[in-house]
């Protein structure tokens, strides 16, 4: 019998689920039918039966993988050792794509660590000055470098939303770099505590963690 390279392709993808994927829970599974609508209940099985490594990958990370998978296939002769090779790069692709990432995310917390002492400091003088948060936000962000530039525009595009000040600092909470910072201040805007003084010890406590590092 002659076994054809979509046939070996999909076995071997048949086992790779088989060998990673739990077996689902069937009273469970029957207990979430009988409470929930068909979209919510093929969704939490989704959930249930997705390996917490599986459902960390991108949609974007999944496209650059599967774009990968299928240029080995057509490179490859389309055969079943192509099929198997592309089978084996899809994974591959998307190790490698969140490698990137990462390193890419690393880098950016780096140079937003460098920046958040210089952009605080001036946050401050700003507001010192008389100049409106608001208006102190988008002055900061004409002058600062990237990526601090990025997050502060970012921030003035949930103000213009509509947002309250207290609302556009709570989305920078998480934040591995600016989030301590986005909760003090969303804090200040409620309760109307100054904010130049909260800014001021930031500024501080950033550059000594910079020394720290350097020693």
């Amino acid at each position: 019998m002659i076994i054809s390279a979509p046939m070996v392709a999909a076995l071997s993808f048949g086992a790779v689920l088989i060998c990673f994927c739990p077996a689902p829970n069937r009273g469970a599974l029957r207990a979430l039918a009988r409470t929930q609508t068909p979209g919510a209940f093929f969704a939490s099985c989704w959930r249930r039966w997705t390996p917490a490594w599986l459902s960390q990958v991108s949609g974007l990370q999944w496209r650059f993988g599967l774009l990968v998978g299928a240029l080995c296939w057509l490179l490859l002769g389309q055969n079943p050792g192509a099929a198997l090779v592309s089978l084996l790069a899809v994974p591959a692709a998307i190790a490698l794509l969140r490698w990137l990432e990462a390193a890419s995310e690393r880098r950016k917390a780096q140079q937003l660590a460098v920046q958040l002492p210089g952009c605080l400091e001036l946050f401050a003088a700003a507001l010192e000055a008389g100049m409106p948060p608001r208006a102190a936000v988008g002055h900061i962000a004409a002058l600062t470098p990237e990526p601090s530039a990025e997050l502060l525009r970012d921030l003035l595009g949930h103000f213009d939303l509509g947002l309250s000040d207290a609302q556009a600092w709570a989305s920078v909470r998480d934040n591995a770099v600016w989030g301590l910072v986005a909760r003090d201040l969303a804090r200040c805007a409620t309760s109307g505590a100054a904010v130049a003084e909260v800014l001021e010890v930031h500024a501080a406590e950033a550059r000594s963690m910079r020394r720290a590092r350097r020693e």
